[in-house]
């Protein structure tokens, strides 16, 4: 939208009416301006806007999580959401291998396991007690 326009009841009546629908991909520059807009719709229009833009969502039991559901699937499919950066484990730089070195190194005991990533985890928390090992 070029100019800043209210978004009420009475401005998405007028919209439907006069663009036979609902805003089209992009229409709005700014998701809040998307959530003004579909805060005025009805369950049913939420649900024929749903069914024209081909969205799906998992319907439960109660109304308004029903409700919540079609609008984030509107607002998800007008701004998609970003993927998150994975975040890094502290301990990532030391490989299995490097842990059991230091652990023989240093003279460090812990209990064996058949697990690899719990024979990680062992490794690294003996190895932090023992003053060996810190988190970056």
């Amino acid at each position: 939208m070029a100019k800043k326009t209210t978004i009420n009841k009475a401005f998405v009546e007028a919209f439907i009416t006069e663009n036979n629908g609902y805003p089209e991909v992009n229409h709005f520059e700014d998701k809040k301006d998307l959530q003004k807009f579909y805060k005025h719709l009805s369950d049913e229009q939420l649900a024929e806007w749903l069914a024209i833009e081909g969205l799906e969502y998992v319907p439960n039991e109660s109304q308004p999580i029903n409700r919540m559901r079609m609008a984030m699937a509107i607002l998800y499919h007008n701004f998609p959401k970003q993927p998150s950066a994975k975040k890094q484990s502290k301990y990532a730089q030391y490989s299995n291998e490097d842990l059991m070195n230091l652990a023989i190194k240093h003279s460090v005991e812990f209990e064996m396991t058949d697990d690899e990533r719990i024979l990680r985890m062992r490794a690294i928390m003996a190895l932090r007690v023992a003053g060996h090992i810190e988190a970056k």
